[in-house]
């Protein structure tokens, strides 16, 4: 399993419930958990605010913004982006126009958008705004992420015009999968409604009547920003972090699905604000008590792991609009995690325990998601080992991911066999209906496949096994390497499909979900 498909689905998503109070939290215990976990994951910075509804408990920063540069600190008036765990904020603007009769959830997304379109006329007829927000689409998980990972930066128009090239892998509204792009296509109605940019809309909704002065709501304004952090990522087996290629910040146009940089003192404000319902400390309610509730009612299933089950006494999870709903102890548990390459998040509300945790981190390794879990569980007054779980399984990832990127002593090695057949017959322009097309060429007498949407995506094939070759991407921080499958026909070339070799691999790298055709 992936870190960020942990992040989503599992431990990443959670937080507390029990009898103890919030007061019962000391600054003490929150800061050597801190530590600990800091000491166990070798995090590069993380910052960590835990608040009620009228009080900060603790806040506090630790480590450096950029591994290059020791004399830099984090700070609390730091930037971090916090990936999807901005998905709030734009669910929070919609119900804030659905309040004012400016839409409704259940409106068709064609009545804003009429050039929306998905792979079945019925599906695109029924299309709500709801469902561009709950992860029911019927779309496979991380669908279309390609477009934007690891370096791309699509216009919401080429969004549009892949959607309805996108094969369903299960029916409408069914299960559960975790979607990014159509959040986009969400910000993109908001943005029609209200006749401004979505960065605009959200920086008047909700970062200017809270006060959320250090906050930027598109990346390419928090990476020029002085004091903001640079993501790190780790190659497998590796324990350093290492600053990402800038070209993996994420692009200002899918911002939408989880772009949102801020401070963790203006993140404070943030957890206070749910805690308050939806009121500003000015006593200016934002978002209704109906829409509140709409918000934070389950509308997806998405299944309960059993890490939760056994440490959490976990028996149901649902996704509701922008949040995850949970039962962790016997209460509700309202959070989303996020995860960028590079950085990851973590915040999590316990509306009848009057708390809430947030989280961040400028380093890929799960710290945030296990500290959290950790300290609210003592909180709570129970005995789960949270930061020993995490440990245990952040090591087995990383023994599985070097393993699979040839690196050990148990590590298999590429032996690359002769080809069947001539590389210059798999020369050729290979196009995917969604993805567009891919380069097959031949560069220094070894096949090499351009991915033309990444720059980052170019590298040799090594044949491994008939018409089956291993793409070995330059950057190995990445974890993302492929198989690269052929497909002839009397002889021919005609097609290619490809893979992710470990399943360590981010789900959002899906070439698994790529099916070309030759094209010359």
């Amino acid at each position: 399993m992936s870190l960020r498909r942990l992040l989503v689905s599992a431990a990443a998503s959670l937080a507390f419930a029990g009898a103890a109070a919030a007061a019962d939290i000391t600054p003490e215990q929150i800061d050597a958990y801190t530590k600990e976990a800091i000491d166990a994951f070798k995090n590069t910075g993380l910052a960590i605010t835990v608040v009620t509804s009228d009080s900060v408990i603790f806040q506090e920063t630790y480590g450096v913004r950029d591994v290059r540069k020791p004399e830099e600190k984090v700070n609390e008036d730091t930037l971090f982006p916090f990936a999807s765990i901005g998905k709030a904020f734009t669910t929070a603007a919609l119900a804030m126009a659905v309040d004012e009769g400016k839409l409704d959830w259940d409106d068709p997304v064609r009545k804003y958008i009429p050039e929306f379109e998905m792979s079945d006329p019925y599906i695109t007829a029924e299309f709500s705004v709801r469902d561009l927000v709950t992860h029911r689409s019927g779309l496979p998980l991380g669908a279309g992420d390609l477009l934007v990972f690891p370096d791309a930066n699509p216009d919401v128009s080429d969004i549009l015009a892949a959607l309805k090239n996108i094969p369903p892998a299960t029916s409408f509204r069914s299960e559960f999968a975790y979607d990014n792009l159509l959040y986009v296509i969400a910000g993109e109605v908001l943005s029609r409604i209200e006749g401004k940019p979505w960065h605009e809309v959200i920086e008047t909704r909700i970062f200017k009547p809270l006060k959320m002065k250090s906050c930027k709501a598109l990346p390419s304004e928090s990476a020029a920003a002085k004091n903001t952090i640079t993501q790190h990522l780790r190659e497998p087996g590796s324990w350093e972090g290492e600053p990402i290629d800038p070209r993996y910040i994420m692009g200002d146009s899918t911002a939408p699905a989880g772009g949102i940089s801020c401070s963790i003192k203006d993140l404070a404000k943030w957890a206070q604000f749910w805690l308050n319902d939806a009121t500003t400390p000015s006593g200016k309610k934002l978002i209704s008590e109906a829409q509140v509730k709409e918000l934070w009612t389950g509308v997806t299933p998405t299944g309960v792991s059993p890490m939760l089950a056994e440490l959490g006494d976990t028996h149901f999870s649902i996704y509701g609009l922008g949040w995850s709903l949970r039962d962790f102890h016997g209460k509700l548990l309202v959070s989303h995690s996020g995860g960028l390459l590079g950085a990851v998040s973590y915040f999590g509300i316990l509306p009848e325990e009057d708390i809430a945790v947030f989280l961040t981190s400028n380093d890929f390794a799960i710290a945030t998601s296990f500290l959290a879990l950790q300290i609210l569980d003592d909180a709570a007054g129970a005995d789960s080992d949270w930061l020993g779980s995490g440990i245990e399984f952040y090591n087995a990832y990383q023994a599985s991911a070097a393993k699979d990127q040839g690196k050990g002593e148990d590590a298999p090695e590429d032996v690359a066999i002769d080809p069947v057949r001539p590389l210059a017959d798999y020369v050729g322009t290979y196009v995917d209906p969604w993805y567009g097309p891919v380069s097959i060429e031949i560069r220094d007498g070894a096949l090499f496949i351009d991915m033309s949407r990444s720059e980052a995506l170019d590298a040799p094939l090594i044949p491994v096994e008939p018409d089956k070759f291993v793409a070995r991407w330059p950057d190995r921080k990445l974890n993302a390497d492929a198989y690269v499958m052929f497909s002839a026909e009397d002889g021919e070339v005609t097609g290619m499909t490809m893979k992710a070799v470990s399943e360590t691999t981010d789900f959002s790298f899906d070439f698994h979900d790529l099916n070309f055709t030759r094209e010359d």
